[in-house]
């Protein structure tokens, strides 16, 4: 009887394992574009090549509009974001991305949906093409997570706007 609650046992733990280990390694979410909410903001998910995502280890999902958006949260919130569970969408392409194999460019001359102006590319060299077209910077993950907050923008590029935070003048890529 010992033997056979062994393998019960032993089977049951195989089975929870196996399960938690494909929800560490499953994909991105899927976002319902004009439906789904960004956490950070209420606003609707619309523009799905500024849209980022993560999922914690229980499998929560967090939606956003906007890389700053997911950024702001993560620092309000004190919640831990797993890389390897953070995904962005390629601005050109609109794949989705790993944020580890993503390139960033931090801009003025792009607006994303909260004005963040940071968008993401799966490529380096398409990458600093863009960057060099939109007068933007190419930086990579770790750089985005230590980037300063400027009137509730993230990024140093918005120390360069006006004192009210705007960004007149500057148009879509």
């Amino acid at each position: 009887m010992t033997a056979r609650l062994g393998l019960v046992l032993g089977l049951l733990l195989t089975l929870a394992l196996t399960a938690c280990s494909s929800a560490e390694t499953s994909g991105p979410p899927e976002i319902q574009y004009g439906r789904d909410i960004c956490v950070q903001c209420g606003m609707i998910i619309n523009e799905e090549k500024y849209a980022a995502a993560y999922t914690l280890g229980n499998g929560t999902e967090r939606l956003f509009g906007d890389l700053g958006d997911l950024i702001r949260f993560q620092r309000m919130t004190g919640e831990l974001i797993d890389p390897e569970r953070t995904w962005v969408h390629d601005v050109e392409t609109v794949e989705w991305v790993g944020v580890t194999n993503a390139y960033f460019v931090a801009t003025l001359s792009v607006r994303t949906p909260m004005g963040h102006g940071i968008v993401a590319l799966s490529d380096e060299g398409r990458a600093n093409t863009f960057a060099s077209e939109v007068d933007g910077e190419v930086i990579r993950w770790d750089v985005v997570l230590a980037l300063p907050e400027h009137n509730r923008l993230i990024g140093q590029h918005h120390a360069k706007t006006d004192d009210t935070g705007g960004m007149d003048g500057h148009s879509d890529h």
